[in-house]
């Protein structure tokens, strides 16, 4: 393909630029935006629990394990239940929540749920374990105990309504700091053979999977006051003065894309976002087309200046003008994120 060919220049040109671990990819002939940012994140993990049910095809119990902070030598986690399924409450007695350690950990403490056993503690002296047990089996509050053993969407005596009828009630969670465990991202194992117990069917659990936790993306660009349509994700513009709109922050909807559900490269989301052209102000000069700052998490992410992005071959200058000319004609922002 002769990229000198007015008709097959911008299909053929794709200018790929790397800088401080941030890939940038532009179609010329789409104008399309493509920004891949490595991050690091605190430990989050999900286990999902299904009980197959052919009216309710994709329901589940997703478990959301994540790690707070970290302790002298262990960690705290808040463990979130989220009852997905469209119909089927989690009714009295309640759920039952059991899993088996991946070393010798301990729970040292729980807030708004409670261990069945406290299993051989012998061995320590003086502060004493929650719970010792290499499978610790745990349960939810009663309703009515003292505020210091509650947090939010607790102490339901394991009643857990369906996502169908009331989502709002149809999550319970506690908190668990756990001991004899690692102390970063890289030395903490994650809990094994879970199983949860409830009134009904049963269920099945799945492995712990590591994922992400949930981020948002805040980018600068010239053109974002013509944004005129973005999929999949929330975004809203960030106007600190009044005159000037060139910021928006876009982040995931919650329950659909605000948790990246696998760590890596196949681990990703993405939106399009539509803007429209406005022919006295765009240009493919000094990489105009490019976002000026990019805040990931709210950390500033190292972007190249303007005139180190790369330039069109000089045979393709007068080809610029019916393109930028195009009255009406949307371009193409596309966020990708790999964590």
């Amino acid at each position: 393909m002769n990229p000198t060919n007015s008709a097959l220049w911008p299909i053929f040109l794709l200018m790929i630029f790397s800088q401080a671990g941030i890939n940038i990819y532009v179609d010329l002939n789409i104008l399309c935006l493509f920004v891949v940012i490595p991050s690091s994140y605190s430990l989050h993990f999900l286990i999902f629990v299904e009980s197959y049910d052919p009216l309710d095809p994709f329901g589940n119990i997703t478990i959301k394990w994540d790690v707070i902070s970290w302790t002298p030598d262990g960690y705290v986690a808040l463990v979130t239940m989220n009852n997905f399924q469209m119909y089927r409450h989690i009714m009295s007695p309640g759920w039952t929540l059991g899993w088996g350690w991946a070393k010798k950990e301990v729970i040292w403490s729980m807030v708004g749920a409670q261990a069945t056993e406290q299993g051989d503690c012998s061995k320590f002296k003086g502060n004493v374990p929650h719970c010792c047990k290499r499978n610790p089996i745990v349960v939810d509050l009663l309703p009515g105990v003292p505020y210091n053993q509650q947090i939010a969407n607790c102490c339901k005596g394991g009643v857990v309504a369906s996502w169908g009828q009331d989502p709002s009630s149809a999550v319970s969670s506690f908190q668990v700091s756990v001991g004899l465990a690692g102390t970063s991202n890289k030395t903490v194992k994650l809990p094994k053979n879970f199983t949860l117990l409830g009134p009904g069917p049963g269920y099945t659990c799945g492995p712990a999977k590591i994922v992400p936790s949930t981020w948002t993306l805040v980018a600068q660009h010239p053109n974002l006051n013509n944004v005129t349509q973005v999929f999949s994700f929330d975004y809203k513009p960030l106007v600190p003065y009044q005159s000037i709109n060139d910021t928006g922050m876009f982040y995931g909807m919650k329950f659909y894309n605000d948790l990246l559900m696998e760590a890596g490269n196949f681990g990703n989301v993405q939106t399009e976002v539509l803007l429209k052209k406005d022919k006295d102000t765009f240009t493919l000069k000094q990489g105009w087309a490019f976002p000026r700052k990019i805040y990931f998490n709210g950390d500033e992410c190292q972007l190249p200046p303007p005139d180190a992005y790369p330039v069109l071959p000089n045979s393709a200058q007068n080809n610029l003008i019916p393109i930028s000319r195009k009255s009406g004609t949307m371009f193409l922002l596309f966020v990708i994120i790999f964590l």
